[in-house]
């Protein structure tokens, strides 16, 4: 029976010592996991604080750009009355002097690149701000 109970002994001997190694193995990669997860969490954490930063200045641009656009938009209705007087008087200069007035037509094409540059920034096609932020438009709008 002493031989019976050694090898009863024996496996479960072998079986604790396997246990051990698995718990060490266990330990080891759980150890291995939460270093993953702290160097993760550090990595998120600054990618987050990354993505905050980044969405605060893009909300302060964004927010800048909505005040310059309702204020470009208010300006665009001026830069159109003027336009349609610019009409109306080249339409009396063609009606008695039978010819335009040509500081009128220069003023008039830098007025509707003006009106260009505005709506094109108002439809974001533009980051450039125009005139005031800008100089004046002295020829045709450039594409």
């Amino acid at each position: 029976m002493n031989h019976d109970e050694d090898k009863s002994k024996t496996p479960q001997e072998g079986e604790e010592v396997n246990h051990n190694d698995v718990n060490n193995e266990a330990q080891s990669t759980e150890q291995q996991s939460a270093e993953k997860q702290s160097s993760n969490e550090s990595e998120q954490s600054d990618r987050v604080s990354d993505n905050k930063i980044e969405k605060a200045w893009h909300n302060k641009n964004a927010l800048k750009r909505g005040i310059a656009m309702l204020g470009f938009g208010f300006l665009a209705g001026f830069v159109r009355l003027g336009i349609t007087l610019i009409a109306v008087f080249q339409f009396f200069s063609l009606l008695f002097a039978e010819k335009p007035n040509l500081p009128l037509v220069k003023f008039g094409q830098n007025l509707n690149t003006y009106q260009y540059q505005i709506n094109q920034f108002l439809t974001v096609n533009s980051e450039m701000y125009p005139f005031p932020f800008a100089d004046w438009p002295d020829s045709a709008p450039k594409e």
